[in-house]
């Protein structure tokens, strides 16, 4: 069995696509309400009728090549970001950094150098 991806269920798919947009660097593929990052096996959709929920029980994990450059970057393109935790080494030895999407869904972006 292999992920295919995740598909985040929303009730504004244009401003988490738009949220997307700036933390992956990567345009979405839109068909109606539903916005495909294929390259971060990633979609946000609003299907109707949706009531995000206020609960969370899952996060996004991304790698990227150099963590402070995307935090600093991220920073300055999304002055609202709520950070959770900042960029830290974690008793695991993963370094990383935690924020809330629009929707209040945690995203990890854990730094991984090219070669690792």
């Amino acid at each position: 069995m292999q992920l295919s991806g995740v598909c985040i269920l929303t009730d504004n798919a244009p401003r988490l696509a738009a949220f997307y947009e700036t933390v992956l660097e990567e345009s979405p593929v839109a068909e109606g309400q539903h916005y495909g990052f294929p390259g971060a096996q990633l979609a946000v959709y609003n299907p109707g009728g949706v009531t995000v929920a206020a609960d969370k029980n899952m996060e996004l994990m991304y790698f990227v090549a150099d963590l402070m450059e995307t935090y600093r970057r991220l920073r300055a393109a999304l002055p609202r970001l709520r950070v959770t935790s900042p960029p830290q080494r974690r008793p695991w030895g993963a370094f990383s950094f935690w924020f809330l999407d629009p929707d209040g869904n945690t995203v990890s972006l854990i730094e991984r150098k090219p070669g690792d």
